[in-house]
């Protein structure tokens, strides 16, 4: 078990990202998203997919679990339910791309 001193930065630390990535989502969520109403072609929408990927996941894979279902959410995109995914065991230090599902159907 690491030593309190070390521990308590890093927490502090994931949390500082953690609450600096869902900002804007919260942003987007009580602004634009309320002026023009909730369309999203997934269930759960891009904006609670983001905050559940983000507080499930950790900022930096949540992140790119977010940006890869962003651009899968479009017009010639997927649609239907699309569940966050649970990559917390999962490392891939050198390609974090591959955190997310970039493909249809994939």
């Amino acid at each position: 078990m690491n030593p309190p001193s070390t521990w308590i930065p890093r927490v502090w630390g994931r949390q500082i990202a953690k609450a600096v990535m869902l900002a804007p989502i919260m942003a987007y969520r009580y602004t634009f998203s309320a002026l023009v109403g909730g369309h999203c072609r997934h269930l759960p929408t891009c904006s609670d997919y983001a905050r559940e990927a983000i507080d499930l996941n950790g900022a930096w894979k949540g992140g790119w679990l977010t940006l890869a279902r962003l651009c899968r959410c479009n017009p010639l995109g997927s649609h239907g339910h699309d569940p966050v995914p649970d990559s917390r065991t999962e490392r891939h230090p050198f390609a974090p791309w591959r955190y997310g599902r970039w493909r249809i159907g994939a």
